[in-house]
C-alpha cells in the first residue's frame, strides 16, 4: 500500500472542500485579469512601454499566462477526473465528507445508514484511494 504524506493528504482534502466553489474562483480570478485595478500614471510624456499596446491582446496573454488561474483550472480537472473514475461509493463519500458546508455524516454514519455499501475498513480505503488518485492527477504523490 502506497503511503501518503500527511500534509499532501491535508492539502488534497482542502481541494476537495474547495471544489464545489472552484467554478466561483476560476470565474473570479479571470474578472480580476480582466478588470485589474487601474493605477495613474503621473509620468508625462516618458518612453514606451515594453508591453502588448492593444488591450485585448494583453487580457489574453494575461488570462493565459496566469498561475493562479492555472493552478484553479488543473485542481479542478483532477478532482473531476479522479471522480469520474471512482466507484458509486467513493463519489457519494466526497461529496458527504467534503463538498458539503455542512456535513450531516461521518464516514460511520454513512454505513450504518445505508448511503454507501460497504465496510468501515473498505469505506476507509476509498477515501484514501481518492486521495492519493487526486495527488497523482496533480503530481503531487509521493514516491515511496
Amino acid at each position: 500500500m502506497n503511503i501518503i504524506r500527511s500534509g499532501t493528504k491535508k492539502r488534497i482534502e482542502e481541494i476537495l472542500r474547495d471544489y464545489p466553489k472552484m467554478d466561483r474562483y476560476i470565474s473570479d480570478r479571470k474578472q480580476e485579469l480582466m478588470y485589474p485595478i487601474q493605477e495613474v500614471d503621473e509620468n508625462v510624456g516618458g518612453g514606451k512601454s515594453s508591453k502588448v499596446s492593444r488591450p485585448q491582446e494583453r487580457m489574453i496573454i494575461t488570462i493565459d499566462e496566469d498561475k493562479e488561474l492555472k493552478a484553479l483550472e488543473h485542481e479542478k480537472k483532477a478532482v473531476e477526473a479522479s471522480l469520474l473514475d471512482s466507484d458509486t461509493d467513493t463519489n457519494i463519500i466526497a461529496r458527504e465528507l467534503y463538498f458539503k458546508d455542512h456535513p450531516k455524516y461521518q464516514m460511520d454514519g454513512l454505513i450504518e445508514d445505508g448511503l454507501i455499501y460497504c465496510g468501515h475498513t473498505q469505506a476507509f480505503q476509498k477515501k484514501a484511494k481518492l486521495i492519493r488518485r487526486i495527488a497523482k492527477e496533480m503530481g503531487l504523490y509521493d514516491p515511496y
